[in-house]
């Protein structure tokens, strides 16, 4: 990349698709895109509540007809167009070749018609559609045998039609650029009484309301981004989260700011927390850094970047959650200079630092052993303290009870396993219950879902090696 430039490694959900795909394709999306795409690279990550079962990434790189682009267009089979060049001469070849799809001429013929090397056409095609000419020609000839087909025409007749020699080369086409056969996408349209098979002299009238939709299709408008959750989680590290559109309802403890576009909020280790956004808002993680509630805190966990500041930001979120990075680049920058900005000296008795010591050894024992069942009168008779004074220190922390703290714990523990295929009754059994019936209950009421089904639609993030999980 380029200096001040931002590239995002995007993870297309497949749903329970399998796409055929055989070479790169280039899309060029207007700017206002950036957004939802920025919005797709988090959705990898695996910090928002859920998997995402859309697959309109995926529709926009196939070339799908339930493309993102024509989700507002009625569903009628067809198989779209290729990009159109723009240039002079590969227009007018484009063109030439939408009329007759079946034109045998090869590429250098068609070089000489516009008076260009056969080389300069090549590059035009390749670097304005992202296809090679072969393949551009190959992709309208499967658009136009697929628009015969819509009409009511026969496969091997249409196939022929359009310039495929045999059966078995138009099939092979065919399944390339749609991901099936001629005839599975036969019975996928609706039955049309088909014409007389008179010669097509010119394809295109046939073409022409596909090329009416590119021209509508030049400048769509991005899907909007949704609303969205995260889990309510503990984690073992802190995380610096910020608000990079809209705004956002974040929960700390017993807590709830409220942030816009530009806040930044510190997430303490060791204290849940949870984020909700509504529909158009984003939340990045920026970096974090392991410790826990002893490690040093800043007195304001929030603090509010200025707006120039957002291509760093943005490089920062990639580079940290990507292995998309610069060799030099270093991921604890980004929560050092928060840390230095935000921080102020936090002075504090000795007496409540006495109080606190034990808080934090239930802390560091309950993470250790999700499935320890002691209670705060056990672990004050343990640790030879004030039962009633270590509930009171153990709420102004956490900001929860420890019965509670414990099962949120618990739940982030939980989600871990499953992510990782532990099976149930493992994951029963590490965090500490009666029975994986038990455990399912649980986690179903807490999470709306139950745990084999979280495994399998539950959550999603790439497979990249991340800095924190």
């Amino acid at each position: 990349m380029d200096a001040d430039s931002v590239a995002f490694p995007i993870y297309p959900t497949t749903g329970h698709r399998s796409p055929v795909l055989t070479h790169a394709h280039r899309i060029e999306l207007p700017a206002s895109w950036s957004d939802w795409l920025i919005y797709q690279f988090a959705r990898s990550i695996g910090y928002l509540r859920g998997a995402t079962s859309d697959t309109s990434l995926l529709d926009l790189v196939t070339g799908s007809h339930s493309s993102v682009l024509e989700e507002d267009q009625p569903r009628l089979g067809h198989v779209p167009l290729p990009p159109m060049p723009r240039s002079f001469e590969a227009a007018t070849v484009a063109h030439s070749l939408l009329q007759r799809p079946a034109d045998p001429a090869a590429t250098a013929e068609h070089a000489r018609s516009v008076s260009v090397s056969v080389r300069t056409l090549q590059l035009q095609f390749l670097l304005e559609t992202g296809l090679s000419f072969v393949r551009w020609r190959t992709a309208v000839r499967v658009a136009a045998a697929a628009a015969l087909m819509d009409s009511g025409r026969e496969i091997g007749w249409a196939g022929a039609q359009v310039g495929f020699a045999t059966a078995a080369g138009f099939t092979k086409a065919f399944r390339s650029q749609t991901g099936m056969s001629p005839r599975q996408y036969k019975k996928g349209i609706p039955t049309t009484h088909p014409p007389d098979d008179q010669l097509v002299a010119d394809f295109t009238e046939l073409l022409l309301p596909q090329l009416r939709s590119e021209t509508v299709r030049s400048d769509p408008p991005p899907p909007r981004i949704p609303a969205t959750k995260t889990w309510s989680r503990i984690n073992d590290f802190h995380v610096l989260v910020w608000v990079y559109r809209g705004s956002a309802r974040v929960t700390v403890g017993e807590r709830t700011r409220r942030l816009r576009r530009g806040d930044a909020i510190w997430l303490p280790a060791g204290v849940r927390n949870s984020i909700t956004l509504p529909r158009g808002s984003l939340i990045l993680p920026l970096g974090s850094r392991h410790g826990t509630l002893e490690t040093r805190l800043p007195r304001n966990l929030v603090h509010r970047f200025a707006d120039g500041a957002e291509l760093h930001l943005l490089h920062t979120f990639v580079a940290n959650y990507s292995l998309v990075r610069p060799s030099s680049h270093d991921p604890n920058r980004i929560t050092h200079a928060f840390l230095e900005l935000a921080s102020r000296p936090r002075f504090e008795d000795a007496k409540s630092r006495e109080e606190s010591l034990p808080v934090h050894r239930i802390i560091r024992a309950v993470r250790s052993d999700p499935s320890d069942r002691r209670n705060m009168k056990h672990w004050a008779q343990a640790l030879d303290v004030d039962a009633n004074e270590l509930r009171r220190t153990f709420a102004a922390i956490t900001g929860q009870t420890l019965a509670v703290w414990r099962a949120e714990v618990r739940m982030t523990e939980a989600r871990r396993y499953l992510e990782e295929g532990l099976g149930i009754a493992q994951v029963s059994s590490k965090l500490g219950y009666a029975s994986p019936s038990a455990f399912s209950t649980v986690f179903s009421r807490a999470h709306g879902m139950s745990p084999r089904e979280y495994q399998r639609n539950g959550w999603q993030h790439t497979d990249e090696r991340l800095i924190v999980r």
